[in-house]
Formats: C-alpha cells, sequence, structure tokens
C-alpha cells in the first residue's frame, strides 16, 4: 500500500533533501558548544548560527543589511515559545491586545492565562467569509489604549492568508506593536517585515522551512527589542561577571543552550530554499491545492471550505463531509489507502468557531513542494471510493 503525507501543515515530510547527512555530519564532527570557547571547532559551528540568522534576516526582508540585523534574529524552540516570550515579555497588568479571528492555541492559550495570571484584556478582529482579516476588522477593534496586535499570517486549518501589510501600517499610524504567526508561511510565502512593518515575527523551522522540530524563534525591531521583557533568564556565554541579564541581543532573549542541531538543520534547509526559491515553491504547492479542489467538484456530499480561487492562500485544504464522520474519512483513508491527513480541530477552535465549523471540524488535507499531481489524483479517488462504499453504512 502506498504512504502519502498530506499533513505538511503539521510538520513538513520529507526534510529537505539530505539533511540528515548534515546534522549527522554535525554529531559526528562538530557537536560542541558556541560563545563558550575560542577553539576552532567552536567558533566554526558559531559561524554557522551567524550565517543562518543572516540567512533568515534576508528570508524575512528584515532590513536591507542582513548580517547587520543578525542580532535580533532570536532562537527558540518554535513558533510557540516566540509567541509566550512576544507576550509574556510585553504585557502588563491591565494592558489590551487585538488578536484575529483565526488564531491558533499558541495566542489564545497564552492571553487567556495572562487574563487570569494579568488581567489583561483582548478583542479578536473578525475575518471575512473567506477567512481573511483586514485591517478594517482589527480598527473595529483597537483601542486608544491597544498595546499590539497579534495576527496569524496564515490560517493552519483553511490556508487562507490575512492582509499583514494594510494591518502593519495601521498600527504603525497607531503606535501599537505588530507581531505576526508565521508558522504556515514561512518558507512558502514572501514575507518582507519592512513592508508589513512587523516588529515581532515568529517562525517554525520544521514546517515550510523543510528543518528539524524544536527550532524556530523570532526577528524583532529595534523598538520593540528595547522594551520587550526577557520570560527566561540565565547563562549567555557573555557578561559573566554581572548578575543582571546581559541587555545585549541576541543574549537578552537567548540564555542557555542552543538547540544546534536544530540551526544547523535549518541552515542546511534554507539554503535548499533559496537554491529552489521561495516563489517556485509557491508555486508549485499552490498548483496541487487548485488540482486537488478541481478534482474534488464531481464528488458528491464533500464540503471544500475557502475555495474560493480569488483569495490568498497557502497549499492547505478543509473538507467536511455530509454524509460521513469526518474521522471515519480521515481513518479510512489512513487504513485502506494510506493517506495521513489531520482530523478535527487542529488546536484552533477560533477558527473553526469563526468559519462556522465547530464543533466537528475538518478533515485538513496540506501538500508540500515535495507532493505529486499522481499523489492527489490517487488521494481524490480514495475519496470519491470512501463515500461511495459507506453512503448508505
Amino acid at each position: 500500500m502506498k504512504k502519502i503525507y498530506f499533513d505538511n501543515a503539521a510538520t513538513s515530510f520529507p526534510k529537505a533533501p539530505d539533511l540528515s547527512k548534515t546534522v549527522s555530519n554535525f554529531i559526528e564532527n562538530n557537536c560542541v558548544n558556541i560563545n563558550r570557547g575560542v577553539y576552532e571547532l567552536s567558533t566554526s559551528v558559531g559561524d554557522t548560527v551567524l550565517d543562518t540568522r543572516a540567512r533568515l534576516a534576508e528570508l524575512f526582508d528584515c532590513d536591507d543589511n542582513p548580517v547587520k540585523f543578525c542580532k535580533r534574529i532570536i532562537f527558540t524552540s518554535g513558533v510557540t515559545a516566540s509567541i509566550n516570550m512576544f507576550l509574556r515579555g510585553i504585557l502588563e497588568d491591565g494592558d489590551h491586545i487585538v488578536a484575529g479571528a483565526l488564531e491558533h492555541h499558541a495566542v489564545m492559550r497564552t492571553l487567556y492565562a495572562l487574563q487570569k495570571e494579568r488581567g489583561i484584556t483582548f478583542d479578536i478582529a473578525k475575518c471575512d467569509e473567506f477567512g481573511v482579516v483586514t485591517a478594517d476588522s482589527v480598527k473595529e477593534v483597537m483601542k486608544t489604549d491597544t498595546k499590539a496586535v497579534i495576527i496569524n499570517h496564515a490560517s493552519n486549518v483553511f490556508g487562507c492568508i490575512s492582509d499583514i501589510e494594510s494591518i502593519g501600517r495601521l498600527c504603525k499610524e497607531r503606535g501599537v506593536f505588530f507581531a505576526v504567526d508565521t508558522a504556515q508561511t514561512a518558507g512558502v510565502v514572501d514575507i518582507s517585515m519592512r513592508k508589513a512593518n512587523i516588529d515581532f515575527l515568529a517562525f517554525s523551522g520544521h514546517k515550510g522551512l523543510l528543518a528539524l522540530q524544536g527550532i524556530g524563534g523570532f526577528a524583532i525591531s529595534e523598538n520593540l527589542s528595547k522594551v520587550l521583557e526577557p520570560t527566561v533568564t540565565g547563562g549567555t556565554g557573555s557578561v559573566s561577571h554581572f548578575y543582571a541579564q546581559p541587555d545585549t541581543l541576541p543574549d537578552k532573549f537567548e540564555s542557555g543552550t542552543l538547540n544546534l542541531c536544530g540551526i544547523v538543520s535549518l541552515n542546511h534547509s534554507l539554503r535548499f530554499i533559496k537554491e529552489i526559491g521561495v516563489n517556485n515553491i509557491r508555486e508549485k504547492e499552490l498548483l496541487l491545492r487548485r488540482h486537488f479542489v478541481e478534482s474534488l467538484k464531481d464528488i458528491k456530499d464533500i464540503i471544500v471550505h475557502c475555495a474560493d480561487g480569488n483569495i490568498d492562500t497557502t497549499a492547505v485544504v478543509s473538507l467536511s463531509f455530509e454524509s460521513l464522520d469526518n474521522a471515519f474519512v480521515a481513518s479510512v483513508l489512513e487504513r485502506d489507502y494510506g493517506v495521513m491527513t489531520r482530523c478535527g480541530l487542529h488546536c484552533s477552535p477560533l477558527a473553526h468557531s469563526s468559519m462556522g465549523t465547530y464543533p466537528d471540524g475538518t478533515v485538513r488535507f496540506s501538500f508540500s513542494y515535495f507532493n505529486t499531481k499522481d499523489e492527489i489524483d490517487y488521494c481524490v479517488n480514495a475519496i470519491d471510493k470512501i463515500l461511495k462504499e459507506n453512503y448508505n453504512a
């Protein structure tokens, strides 16, 4: 039986070609720490870390000089950790923040926790019928004392991409910090931190960036870096004669030992992405998405969410089934046909509530650059068979 992976919104698989060789070589020959020693192995790995920061700064168009911006690329374990560092580091007692209608639990659970812990308040900017959050919807719920706006660039459930450039302009006009969750777009959609006036850009290494799990981080503006408080403090390998946490970047936000295996894997995958080109990756993924949606049109009892061809999306498609339980279809797809998807609420009940798919959720299909049209055709045929065979069951 074939094994076809359509769950790339959860984590990309396969990873960048030959990534395992690069990581294996690091583990076997270079697995030392950085910023703690002046021996050649340590400085060599340090150079790789610096190069990775520069590649990320270039990818996200953070500055006209990526090397200059390097210190403002901060490594964490992923988007969830990054978002926690932002929300917990900026929001104080009584502060107000605006979030989008399609946020992941990384944002929503943290906001609810801070509401209990610090009495912060938040409002949700509604999305339109296609799942797009606009500057107008954000403006509607902003207050005179709003401190920050945080927006999920693209929904992990429906793929719809929100207009971060117009939202960023609004935030700049209002003097409000703007944070963007790029978990679903980094590596597959062009993102410009400068054009969108982003103060805090959280990224995940293991999804569109095609690296290992456990590595991610954020890019931070100079203004925000001065006021954001670190939520983790400790050893940095720098100014060790002081007990106070360093104010310099990236040390201010990078206490403890970095996930160097993860960073090495990210360095490798960023080279691959640059070689192929983000636009080329996006073009192929959207081709697969369109082919999938078009191929489903002749099959009855399927609801394709956010299928409008005019909206900007990632290669994510959510389906509901009128005659069968979503979980049943997902289970049979994997059991009998080897097609791996994700069913449920996808850690984003707010998105499902906003789009009318709560509480049943959807079956999510998320494609990558490495998937093929033949795999799409095989999956569509499998869905058709499942519906026909079980319609009267």
